[in-house]
């Protein structure tokens, strides 16, 4: 679904159309006023990015809005100088580079957070999404498993594969598509996937960026799935990607080789 953005401050605040009347309501009509937001962090803040909990007056007397604030300090020259010799991409917008991730992922129906907001300011750059509620994060579901419980583990494995296979077709990449960044609300029946601020979108999807995604997944599902749940997964991914994946041994040794890697170096064992 397309959301509707408007240009204010200048064009240094963004706002999604949906959420205009609350955020006035705030008193959030310049790019400064939604850095200035009062907020409690709920993450460990990193020197150059920070998510904080933010609760906006809805008016009426109706409960307040929960939503949550990312803000994203000027990265140092380090920075740049890793980028350049790793061959990785630098996102030097910050909130600018996931607000239009959420834009793209809303335009293909994908499921993440509403974007509500997103400024530009002289001490960085924010971005405001709307609070996902009663969720679990399907790393939890999944380590809490019975053996009694294969059905829902099954449909649940089909259903992140059909997401997996829906955001590499069309050209997208999370950099960071683990489990515990998979939130399922029960009462929508619908897996939200969120932290998009590393998302990759430009051009065709090469082997590189598909390979990282599935390989954090597998790494994050390691003793939780079963190699049966790893085959329907491929197979569904395949489905949606072009059955040619289901007979690649390559690309499927690449992302087993990767998870491994990842695992050696998150366990500090081989």
């Amino acid at each position: 679904m397309e959301i509707e953005v408007v240009e204010k401050d200048g064009g240094d605040l963004l706002v999604n159309a949906k959420f205009a009347e609350i955020l006035a309501l705030n008193g959030i009509s310049r790019a400064a006023d939604l850095w200035n937001l009062k907020s409690e962090p709920v993450k460990a803040k990193l020197k150059e990015r920070g998510t904080f909990r933010v609760f906006l007056e809805a008016g009426d007397g109706a409960a307040p809005v929960e939503a949550y604030l990312k803000r994203f300090k000027p990265l140092p020259l380090k920075e740049y100088f890793k980028s350049f010799i790793s061959l990785k991409p630098l996102f030097r917008d910050g909130a600018f580079h996931e607000w239009e991730a959420m834009l793209e992922f809303h335009g293909r129906n994908l499921p993440t957070a509403d974007p509500m907001a997103c400024a530009r300011t002289a001490k960085g750059t924010c971005i405001l999404s709307l609070g996902i509620r009663n969720y679990s994060r399907l790393s939890d579901i999944f380590a809490n498993f019975a053996k009694s419980d294969y059905r829902r583990r099954r449909e649940l494995v089909v259903r992140v594969a059909e997401i997996a296979g829906r955001m590499h077709s069309a050209n997208l990449a999370h950099q960071d598509f683990y489990l515990v960044h998979l939130f399922l609300v029960e009462s929508e029946d619908k897996i939200y996937v969120i932290d998009l601020q590393r998302l990759i979108n430009h051009g065709k999807l090469s082997s590189r960026w598909r390979t990282k995604d599935l390989a954090q997944l597998h790494f994050s599902a390691i003793g939780m799935v079963r190699r049966t749940d790893i085959m329907r997964f491929w197979k569904k991914y395949a489905d949606i990607c072009g059955n040619d994946f289901s007979r690649d041994r390559k690309q499927i040794h690449a992302i087993l080789a990767k998870s491994a890697r990842i695992y050696s170096r998150m366990t500090g064992r081989s």
